[in-house]
This record gives C-alpha cells, structure tokens and sequence, in this order.
C-alpha cells in the first residue's frame, strides 16, 4: 500500500469507527481519503455498495450465533476477524466471529479458552463486493481497496449492530470488549458493550 500514508490512513478509519457518522458516511469518508492518495476509476462502484441491506445481514447473523449458543460470561472479548475465504472456487473476503476471557495486558487473550471456533462466516454482500471490485481487472485497486474498505467497513458494521443488539451481545458477561481486524494483520479495538451501551475505547489495540 505504498500509495498511502499508513499511520493516516489508520487514523482516519479510527476517526469514523469512533464517532456517531452512518455507516454509509463513514465508509465514504474513508473512500474520499483513499481516492485523493490513489486516485482510479474504480473508487466510483465502491460508493454504490448496499450497505443497509448488508447490514440486516449481518444481525441476522449475529443473531443466528449468539441466540442459541451464547458464549459464556468467561467470555469478556470478541474478536471480529477478517479474512479470505475460497467460496465456489473463488476467493472473497468475510467476517467471522471468535471470543475469549479478554485481558488488556496479555496480547494473547484470544488464545485462551477460545469460543466460537464452529460459529458460521458472516456471508457479507459488501465485504464480497469490495474484494471483487479490488481484484476485479488488472491494474485494479488491489489491497489498496481491500485493506482500507474491508477493516473500515467491518469496524463500522460492528459498530452498528453493537448499538442495536447490545444485551444480545453482552449475555452474562460484565462486559465485552470488541476487535475488529485482519486475522493476520492489523486490527481496531471499538470499544466495548457494557450495561449502559457501547463504550468506545481511548486506544485502538487495547480497552482504556
């Protein structure tokens, strides 16, 4: 991503993530900071995305995960990682969601007493889309969209349906505290659910 200004970019998406913006705004903003670094015709398919009928997808997936089998109250950390599926011989990009007892001090947390490892992928018509659009052609955006657009759109997504299905979220647990990001790579700490709502966390990798 040699186009962009890294720490910026990640700040930006950090920005929108943690603010009050729709999603369809949000997802824009970092569309609009993307094209000004690397301009390319394709940035215009990318704005016409369905992003609220993805997002009723996306709670009813949520639903389908946490309704019947709720994790623990253990379970204080969930992790919505990024990654890229082969679906039908072909390669995408998802969601799929994992949790653990959540520790700001052990950058490992998520290795321990893992829930959720049989939970189904999101099946996410916007992520899919994205990937498509990025390597769609040659001499296409690339992971100059996927990387910006995927961990932007999935942090506002979970944002979203965070606000809107909280105690489905939170169960038995004191808290739970929400990642966003690339299952091997970078990633944003939300915030966490908690009795009064969605908190937002002061730092992008840990809960503060």
């Amino acid at each position: 991503m040699g186009s962009y200004n890294v720490g910026r970019l990640f700040s930006e998406i950090e920005r929108v993530v943690k603010s009050d913006v729709p999603v369809t705004e949000g997802l824009l903003r970092v569309i609009q900071f993307c094209e000004t670094a690397r301009p390319h015709p394709d940035w215009s398919a990318l704005r016409s995305l369905d992003i609220g009928g993805d997002l009723q997808q996306l709670q009813r997936w949520l639903e389908t995960v946490m309704r019947p089998m709720p994790p623990p109250a253990l379970v204080t950390g969930l992790w919505f990682g990024l990654f890229n599926p082969v679906v039908q011989g072909r390669v995408t990009a998802d969601l799929h969601l994992i949790g653990a007892p959540y520790s700001a001090n052990d950058p490992d947390w998520l290795f321990r007493q893992r829930w959720g490892e049989d939970t189904p992928d999101a099946n996410s018509a916007v992520l899919d889309a994205i990937h498509r659009v990025a390597y769609g052609r040659e001499n296409g955006l690339g992971n100059d969209a996927e990387y910006p657009l995927c961990l932007a759109y999935a942090a506002l997504a979970v944002r979203h349906v965070a606000k809107l299905m909280g105690p489905t979220l939170l169960g038995d647990a004191a808290q739970r505290v929400l990642h966003v990001g690339f299952d091997s790579g970078d990633f944003l700490c939300v915030g966490a659910v908690q009795r009064t709502g969605l908190i937002f966390s002061r730092n992008r990798e840990v809960m503060t």
